[in-house]
């Protein structure tokens, strides 16, 4: 059984559809369990979507606490991500961050020239099709579902690239040169400074 999951906010600037419209293509020929975790302005549409596809195989679940997030991010084999046209510049989907983090293959149903197509185009974590792409979509699926080496690379480059760009010292680096910059100082030893690196231990 392969999970495919949506963990987050479900608004205006997300386009589930996409991916739900490619899923009834499927159909029963994979095995596919998807999940979707978390509500929002868009969850009712997305219910209703599921009723007139008569999608058996989708579960909703509320939002979890953070200190479960990591266990729900561990449960999908493949991340999904949204963002619709128009909201490049207004808003960054920050699942991103957690779907590489986990080391987990994504698609994303967005605009390829938006900060998550580049970082999914570069990191070679995933596939990018255009909102309202259900052939593309269901291509996607159908290549990550049907390969398990496919979905073992994609996640490996998930988080080698996240622990090269977005690890806990990368993160320390630049809350260190923010705080140089807006103080004024000149470089900050990072062992002077031990209330930031325990607050993203914390986060960890």
């Amino acid at each position: 059984m392969i999970t495919l999951l949506y963990s987050g906010n479900i608004g205006i600037g997300q386009d589930l559809h996409t991916v739900l419209r490619a899923a009834a293509r499927i159909g029963g020929e994979l095995d596919l369990h998807i999940m979707i975790v978390g509500g929002g302005k868009g969850l009712a549409s997305v219910r209703q979507l599921v009723t007139e596809l008569q999608l058996r195989n989708v579960e909703f679940a509320e939002p979890v606490p953070l200190y479960k997030l990591s266990d729900t991010l561990a449960a999908g084999d493949i991340h999904i991500i949204c963002q619709k046209p128009g909201t490049e510049g207004l808003l960054v989907p920050s699942k991103i961050y957690s779907t590489l983090a986990a080391g987990r293959p994504s698609l994303f149903v967005g605009p390829a020239d938006c900060e998550v197509g580049h970082v999914v185009r570069e990191s070679r974590s995933g596939f990018i099709v255009e909102p309202g792409d259900i052939e593309g979509a269901f291509n996607a699926l159908t290549n990550l579902i049907g390969s398990a080496a496919l979905r073992w690379e994609m996640g490996r480059n998930a988080k080698e690239y996240y622990e090269y760009y977005f690890g806990q010292k990368k993160s320390l680096a630049k809350i260190i040169s923010i705080i140089e910059r807006v103080a004024g100082y000149g470089q900050l030893d990072s062992r002077k400074v031990p209330l930031i690196d325990k607050g993203l231990a914390n986060e960890k």
